[in-house]
């Protein structure tokens, strides 16, 4: 039987502005077990990201229960709670030095069998073998690395941390649609043995969930499968039908920008 190693009851967190008090969430309640993905979505504001940084301590001014391991997160020291949660966020926080200094800050003593090992989990064992390696070199905040790439090798260092929970916040957020790709895969692999929280403005990524929340200005407007969503909340089907038109624009537009492209090397031809 697996273990529920996250439980929120009645969430309730404000902000303090010039214009009085803002709800920034209200009243959400869920559990998560290990093996499983719960994804939280909605538009931007909604209060996705507050509740990844309740979840994962950064953030402690709250009403109602976040349990983490049968523990009140408020009263897991800092330390304790960066070993229980890890949070893969929209930027990626790399250093200048080699491929194996950024994963090893995840886990000094790690092998390199060890840190090639979550490299394939995150799609990025491939490229590096045909670089340096382990020792390939890496700019302050890598950026000798696509966006992608630089997600990808964050997401292995996160893998290399080992936590019992994981929160995935906006973390395929401008990259390419094949990185992005490749970290879902690695998000779904994860979740075969931990407990995963995916938060996401792009309601795509949040599909394979197995219970979908989804936030509006902080209010639950709704929750259960994707089908379920798409059913009976009007909130997720209209940002579902409003991501499905955008995307389906994009590709027109990269149809033609490649047609132009064709028409212009035969004319050079």
């Amino acid at each position: 039987m697996s273990e529920t190693l996250l439980q929120v009851e009645n969430l309730r967190t404000y902000f303090h502005t010039f214009r009085g008090v803002v709800k920034a969430v209200d009243g959400i309640s869920f559990s998560l077990d290990e093996g499983q993905v719960l994804g939280i979505v909605g538009e931007s504001g909604s209060g996705k990201s507050t509740v990844a940084a309740l979840l994962s301590g950064r953030y402690d001014d709250y009403e109602g229960n976040v349990f983490l391991g049968g523990k009140q997160v408020r009263d897991i020291d800092r330390a304790a709670l960066a070993r229980y949660v890890t949070v893969v966020g929209l930027q990626a926080r790399l250093f200048a030095g080699t491929v194996a200094d950024n994963l090893r800050m995840a886990a000094p003593d790690a092998t390199d069998e060890e840190l090639w090992q979550v490299l394939e989990l995150a799609r990025l064992a491939d490229f590096l073998r045909e670089q340096d390696g382990l020792g390939t070199r890496l700019a302050e905040n890598a950026a000798n690395l696509s966006g992608g790439q630089r997600q990808c090798l964050s997401l292995a260092r996160a893998i290399l941390h080992n936590s019992p929970v994981y929160i995935f916040d906006e973390a395929t957020s401008n990259v390419d649609v094949e990185s992005e790709q490749d970290i879902m895969d690695a998000v779904c692999g994860l979740a075969r043995y931990k407990a995963v929280i995916v938060i996401s403005h792009r309601l795509a990524n949040a599909v394979p969930a197995r219970r979908i929340y989804v936030l509006d200005h902080g209010v639950l407007a709704g929750a259960g499968t994707h089908e379920e969503l798409l059913a009976g909340c009007e909130a997720y089907g209209a940002l579902w039908n409003a991501q499905a038109e955008l995307e389906k624009l994009s590709a027109g537009d990269a149809a033609m920008d490649a047609v132009a492209d064709s028409e212009e090397v035969g004319a050079d031809e």
